[in-house]
Order: structure tokens, then C-alpha cells, then sequence
């Protein structure tokens, strides 16, 4: 900086009289204190910051087009291909959705429009996307959200977790996004999918938990910039919020018209979605041999293309949906109802924790019971603990099946993290509306065994662990891969999970041999050991270790 005539302090204390003003600013505290003494506190330790009325930074560039001309990398009309650090395959679509007044900005901020757009591209159900790429054996992952949400725009972005294959089909990965996004231009969003985005988002309000005080007061800061005082709490929780006046839990849009509006904005919204308004990254180790570029900072390996007019016309005109067989997600069946939602008991009341006395904290929990007990020979031991503290409708079930095989080597624990991942993949199409619907399970191989964990609403969670358990014990080879192909797909999944160990962080090292530490020592594998098993694993090895995972052993 000095070379080029800088002077880096000046202008530090230019950029503090410009921007370091009361009025650009917010203040959140969390804390058991009373409302008098946090006030006095925010008053002691803030009061002498100036108030020097400046503008908002972003009215310097109000109005002007996001990613315009002058742009440090080509932007529209060009893929940008990465080196990435980790072997990653990923294509990254962006589009910025500009907003023409602050107003139109706020309003979007009640209604949240691209909530309901990123619910139907990231949906990972039957005839969704993601059902489609899978079955060409081209991604693993689909993911669509709001990333940045900045002074006069928003940028929504579609991330594609790809497959070897994936990557040499991309163009044609991109063609069936936006076949879907075309979907929703023309196609009128069916009422009930926009009724259950109400529904789920409600339902986590309803029994939202506590978090971080520390995470909370910033989020609080946030919001402050862009809600009104009344929707401080609610604003970046909650959706269609024009019209809603208190904290009330909703099951449904406030009125037709509300509805009829909200269907309309999604419409306009896949507008904005167009190929002349995208912006391309690819991310690939495969392109470190052709890239010719390297960015300033970072020293990343990159290269810019032009894409070709005969390819952006294809994206303009991609097969329809009908053909892809993609289609809006069928109404999910395990949005609990209202009477699933009543509890017998409820929650107990908060206890300040400075009217806490030592003895109370020194007072254990009342234990679980035994509900049955088959003996030291017996197969099973069952006990049963009742909700008497929080008072949620809600239901937790853990089966552990005791056994010291399904782990007993490195090839073994190589197999169980194939195991979890085939598992995890073949009943994702069933299971994703239940996790949207608060429920959830995992199957996890650890060296005392195997463990089956159920949870969330206790309306529809019995169904839903019949329907796993009996696929689990039942039907092992249908959560299987077919063929040796599919079984690749898996693998290459788990070694480059393995191998990104290689450039984490030193932290993420320390953390990985403590952990390694505290397992028994016969079952110490190290990253190393499981690469070289997993890399020798064929498809009748997951096959004769999946028959008996479930075979043998004690089960509480």
C-alpha cells in the first residue's frame, strides 16, 4: 500500500468518519438481568458513540445492477471453473434478484417468496429433481436457498453436489434445472404446496427451542436492521407476514387472498431465475491442469470460459418436465395434526437460575424405568423415561444392539460407513418429508454396536419407525446398491470424505485424535486404515456384512 501511495491509517480513519455512527448502528443484549439494569448497562457502555447521521453505505450504489460490466470476473453468459482445496465436484448456480425500492425489498423480507422456490428445487422426493439426477447417476446432493441478502438484492443459489458422471454431463444437470424452474413459471404452484411451507415453517416457530444468548443477540442485531420493532423475533423466522400482528402460531394463510397473492409471487419470483440473469461457478480437481488464472488473495487456481451460444440456447429450451418425470412434491403425509400436537403433561416451570440453591442442583433426575427386562440371556432390555420437563409433544426412541462385530476391524468400520451411507441414501426419498415434518433417525455402526435413533412429533412417529424398522430388518438388499456402478457412487462419496482429512485445519486434527483416544483401543482406526480398506471394498462385501448387521446381539 505504502508503494502505491496508501496511507493505510488515514484512511482507516476516513472509513470511521464515514461509517461509525449511532444511527447505522443496533444493539441486542441477552442477559437474566432486569430490563432497568440492562438498560442502564447498554447506557454506561454505549452512550458516547457519535451519532453523526450518515447515510447507508448501500445508497452509494442503490439502483446500479448487480455484477455489472466492470466486474473483476466475467459474470453472466460465462462459467467460472475452480481448483478447489478439497475434492469437491459441485456446480453453483446464482442469480441476483434485484429489488427496484426498499420497499419491495421489505415486503419480500415479510412474504419470503424464495423459501417456497427453494423448497421445491432442494426437495428430495419422489419426482423431484434431485430423483431425477440421482437416477441418471449424476448428483448426489441438491441444495437451493437465499445466500446473501444485501442492500437492494438477494442472491438465490442452487448447489449441485455432482458424481463423476455428473461432471461430464454438466449442461445437461443445468437443463433439468431449469426444466424445473420452467415448471414453476408455467405451471401454477399447487395451493397445498404452498399450505405446508406455511405449515413446516409454523411448526418450528411453535416449538422453537432455546439457543445460544450469544447467537441470539446476533441474530437480534440483524433483524433490528431489517424489521420493524414488532417483528424483531418473528421477521427472519417467519413467512407471509404482511397482516400478522402477534406471535401466534398459524395453520394456514391468514386469508384466500393472502394465498392467492403468495402463488402469484413465486410465479414472479422463477423469473428472475433465467439463464440471462445466472451466474456459473464449477468446482472440480479435474480442472487443475487447464486452468490459467490464479486469484489474487487466495492463490486459486481458476479459469473463465464463454459459454457457448448453442449450449445457453439448450438451457433456454430445456426437455420438459413431463419427459425428465420431475413434478411438484405430493402433499406430505406426515405434517402432524392438531389434535397429534396436545401433550398430558406440561412444561414444567423455568426456574431462575440465581434462585437455584445448591442443594436443588446437586438433586439428580428421576431415572428411567424398566419396562422389561429379559434377564442376562435375553435379547432385550427396555426402559422408559416420561416427559415431565418440556412439556413438547414430542418422542424420542433409541434402540442399541449390543454386538462387537458389525466393528471388530478396519474392513468392518470401513463397511459401516458405506452401511450408514447406502441406509441413509435409499430411504432418503421416503424420509425427507418426514424430516421436514420434524421427525428423524439415524442408523449409526459404532464399536459397541449398532444404534437406531427415532425422533420428533408424536402424531406420525409411529408410522414412520414401523416403515424404517421393517425396511432395516426386512428388506436388507433393496437399501443396497444394484450393481457394481451404483456401488462406486457410494464409494467415491466415502473416500473423498476420507480423504479431505489431508487438508483440514490443525483444529479439526485435534479434535479427530481426541476423539479417536476415548474408543477402545482395539478399535482405534485411523483415517489412513479406512482409506485403504474402503478403497479395496467391492459390492458382495457390503452385501454378506449388511446381512448380518442385525443378526446378533443384546439389544437395549
Amino acid at each position: 500500500t505504502a508503494a502505491k501511495g496508501i496511507n493505510l491509517r488515514e484512511q482507516l480513519i476516513e472509513f470511521y468518519k464515514s461509517h461509525y455512527s449511532a444511527n447505522q448502528m443496533a444493539l441486542a443484549i441477552v442477559a437474566p438481568q432486569s430490563i432497568d439494569e440492562l438498560k442502564s448497562m447498554a447506557i454506561e457502555a454505549f452512550s458516547a458513540i457519535p451519532n453523526n447521521n450518515v447515510d447507508k453505505p448501500e445508497l452509494a450504489w442503490a439502483g446500479i445492477a448487480p455484477f455489472g460490466g466492470n466486474s473483476v470476473v466475467p459474470s453472466f453468459g460465462y462459467a467460472v471453473e475452480i481448483v478447489p482445496v478439497q475434492d469437491l465436484r459441485q456446480i453453483i448456480l446464482e442469480w441476483p434478484v434485484q429489488y427496484s425500492s426498499q420497499q419491495k425489498l421489505e415486503e419480500e423480507r415479510l412474504y419470503k417468496t424464495s423459501v417456497y422456490v427453494a423448497h421445491l428445487l432442494g426437495h428430495e422426493g419422489p419426482r423431484s429433481l434431485l430423483s431425477y439426477l440421482k437416477r441418471k447417476g449424476w448428483a448426489n446432493s441438491v441444495a437451493a436457498a437465499v445466500q446473501d441478502d444485501l442492500g437492494d438484492f438477494q442472491n438465490f443459489e442452487v448447489v449441485v453436489g455432482l458424481t463423476s458422471q455428473g461432471l461430464a454431463s454438466v449442461n445437461q444437470v443445468i437443463e433439468s434445472i431449469y426444466s424445473y424452474i420452467g415448471m414453476i413459471r408455467e405451471r401454477q404452484t399447487p395451493s397445498y404446496v404452498v399450505n405446508e411451507v406455511l405449515q413446516l415453517e409454523e411448526l418450528q416457530w411453535r416449538f422453537l427451542t432455546k439457543g445460544s444468548p450469544r447467537n441470539y443477540a446476533t441474530g437480534l442485531a440483524s433483524s433490528m436492521q431489517k424489521y420493524d420493532p414488532a417483528l424483531y423475533v418473528a421477521g427472519p423466522r417467519r413467512i407471509a407476514l404482511d397482516g400478522v400482528i402477534d406471535g401466534s402460531p398459524r395453520v394456514g394463510f391468514t386469508s384466500k387472498d393472502q394465498l392467492d397473492r403468495t402463488i402469484a409471487k413465486i410465479e414472479r419470483f422463477s423469473d428472475y431465475l433465467s439463464v440471462e440473469n445466472a451466474l456459473l461457478t464449477v468446482l472440480s480437481k479435474t480442472f487443475q491442469d487447464v486452468t490459467d488464472k490464479k486469484e489474487k488473495w487466495y492463490g486459486t487456481d481458476y479459469r473463465v470460459r464463454k459459454i457457448p451460444p448453442a449450449v445457453l440456447d439448450s438451457w433456454k429450451s430445456p426437455p420438459s418436465p413431463k419427459k425428465l418425470q420431475i413434478d411438484f412434491p405430493p402433499p406430505n403425509p406426515f405434517i402432524p395434526n392438531e389434535a397429534g400436537l396436545s401433550v398430558r403433561n406440561p412444561a414444567a416451570k423455568t426456574i431462575n437460575a440465581f434462585e437455584r440453591t445448591f442443594e436443588s442442583r446437586l438433586t439428580p433426575l428421576v431415572p428411567p424405568r424398566i419396562i422389561r427386562d429379559d434377564g442376562p440371556g435375553g435379547r432385550w432390555t427396555v426402559y422408559f423415561k416420561e416427559d415431565d420437563r418440556f412439556g413438547l409433544p414430542k418422542a424420542f426412541l433409541v434402540m442399541h444392539l449390543l454386538t462387537r462385530d458389525v466393528f471388530s476391524s478396519p474392513k468392518n468400520a470401513a463397511l459401516a460407513s458405506m452401511y450408514e451411507l447406502c441406509v441413509s441414501d435409499r430411504l432418503g426419498e421416503y424420509a425427507y418429508d418426514a424430516g421436514l415434518a420434524g421427525l428423524l433417525y439415524e442408523v449409526k455402526v459404532m464399536p459397541r454396536g449398532v444404534r437406531l435413533t427415532f425422533g420428533g412429533y408424536n402424531d406420525k412417529l409411529k408410522n414412520f419407525i414401523e416403515y424404517v424398522s421393517k425396511k432395516l430388518s426386512k428388506d436388507v438388499r433393496k437399501l443396497l446398491p444394484r450393481t457394481d456402478q451404483e456401488f462406486d457412487r457410494y464409494k467415491d462419496q466415502v473416500m473423498r470424505g476420507l480423504s479431505a482429512f489431508d487438508v483440514k485445519q490443525p483444529y479439526f486434527h485435534a479434535s479427530y485424535y481426541a476423539q479417536l483416544l476415548v474408543q477402545p483401543r482395539k478399535f482405534q482406526y485411523t483415517n489412513r486404515e479406512l482409506r485403504d480398506e474402503t478403497r479395496a471394498l467391492l459390492l458382495p462385501d457390503l452385501v454378506a456384512y449388511a446381512e448380518n448387521v442385525w443378526k446378533n446381539g443384546k439389544g437395549e
